[in-house]
C-alpha cells in the first residue's frame, strides 16, 4: 500500500513544479526540466520527499531549490562532454554531422501550411519537441529514418508564429534544432540553431552558416 503521507507529499511538489519555469542553460532543448526534479526528489526516498514537501509549503510558489536542482541535474548530465558553441562567432564548429554534410543531414521542407524538417538518420529516439506557448510534445523510443518528417510551424494552430525546437534523443547520439533568440542584442531577431551531442562533446553552431534557413525562420513572430 502507498504511503498516504509520501502520496501527499508529491502533490505538494508537483503543485510548486508546475509554477516554477526555470531553465537547463544548455540542455533545455532534451528535456522537460520540471519533470527531471520531479524525477529527482521522487527518487530519494520518504524523508527527503516530506523535507521538500515542507520546503515547498514555505516557500509558497516560488520553490528556491527548484532551480538548484536544475543546475545539480544539468552539470550531471554534462559529465566531462567538451561545451563548443559558435553560434555567436564567425568560425564553423561543425565540419559535418555523423560523417554527412550539415546541408544533407538537415532537409527542409515548405508546405502550404507551415514548414517541417527531417533528418539523414536512421534509429530509434526519444522526441521532444516545444512551441506553441509553452506546449510541449514527447515520444520515447519513435523509429525515425530519412522519411521521417516533423512538423515545426503550422500556421492553422494557435500561436503558430512562437518560436520552436525539436530534440531527437538516443543513447549515442543526440541533436536538436531550434528557432530562438541568437542572443545578439537586437531586439525581435532570430535564428536556426543546431545542437549535437555525443559521448565526448555537446557542439552548437547557428545553422545559417551551412544553409539557406529562410523558411525556417521566415514564420516566426519577432
Amino acid at each position: 500500500m502507498a504511503n498516504l503521507r509520501t502520496d501527499r507529499d508529491i502533490v505538494t511538489i508537483k503543485r510548486t513544479i508546475s509554477l516554477n519555469y526555470d531553465k537547463f542553460r544548455t540542455l533545455g532543448l532534451f528535456y522537460q526540466e520540471r519533470n527531471e526534479v520531479l524525477d529527482r526528489i521522487a527518487s530519494m526516498g520518504p524523508e527527503t520527499i516530506s523535507s521538500a514537501a515542507d520546503e515547498c509549503r514555505d516557500g509558497g510558489v516560488r520553490w528556491r531549490n527548484f532551480a538548484t536542482h536544475l543546475r545539480r541535474i544539468e552539470k550531471e548530465l554534462i559529465g566531462e562532454k567538451e561545451l563548443l558553441d559558435a553560434s555567436q562567432t564567425e568560425e564553423k564548429a561543425f565540419q559535418d554531422i555523423l560523417g554527412k554534410p550539415v546541408s544533407d543531414f538537415v532537409s527542409v521542407h515548405r508546405e502550404i501550411a507551415g514548414v517541417s524538417v527531417s533528418f539523414d538518420i536512421t534509429g530509434t529516439f526519444d522526441v521532444l519537441t516545444k512551441s506553441n506557448r509553452n506546449g510541449v510534445t514527447e515520444i520515447r523510443n519513435l523509429g525515425v529514418s530519412p522519411e521521417t518528417r516533423f512538423t515545426l510551424v503550422n500556421e492553422l494552430n494557435p500561436f503558430w508564429e512562437d518560436r520552436y525546437s525539436v530534440s531527437l534523443k538516443s543513447r549515442n547520439v543526440s541533436f536538436a534544432l531550434a528557432a530562438e533568440n541568437p542572443k545578439t542584442g537586437v531586439k525581435g531577431s532570430c535564428c536556426a540553431k543546431f545542437y549535437l551531442i555525443t559521448d565526448n562533446s555537446i557542439i552548437i553552431d547557428d545553422l545559417s552558416k551551412y544553409m539557406d534557413v529562410g523558411d525556417l525562420i521566415l514564420w516566426i513572430n519577432p
